[in-house]
């Protein structure tokens, strides 16, 4: 299995998709425009073309998670306290969400994907919108 190359133009289309997502509330592959991730590359100039023996792939393969900046509220005489994630315990939570789902871990596992991308952004109510984009 190869190791993942970091590729930045995948990393602004997903941060793009993050950020879209935190900036509007919804949590969907397609975008409110109804563009899916290859879309969204072709509509930057990135297109995803394998060649193989005999076949070829077109496109973007994505993951997207959301989660909460924090694990539990309490209130107190109305007031909201958070217990708060750490940026540890979060990229754990996210990353274990995707493993323990067969389609996100097969994307991370997929050997033909050589080049990676991610995003994470976050809404002004807590929640943390993470994409991540394989070619």
């Amino acid at each position: 299995m190869v190791a993942l190359a970091f590729d930045s133009k995948i990393a602004a289309i997903a941060q793009n998709h993050s950020s879209d997502m935190a900036r509007n509330d919804y949590f969907e592959h397609e975008n409110l425009r109804g563009l899916s991730p290859t879309d969204r590359g072709s509509a930057v100039d990135y297109d995803c073309i394998k060649t193989y023996d005999g076949y070829y792939t077109f496109g973007l393969a994505e993951n997207i998670y959301q989660a909460w900046l924090y694990s539990s509220t309490t209130y107190i005489n109305g007031i909201p306290i958070r217990e708060w994630h750490s940026q540890e315990e979060l990229a754990m939570l996210i990353v274990q969400g995707w493993m323990d789902s067969p389609g996100h871990m097969e994307n991370i596992l997929t050997d033909t994907y050589d080049r990676a991308g991610l995003g994470i952004a976050v809404s002004p109510d807590g929640k943390v919108y993470v994409t991540q984009d394989f070619c």
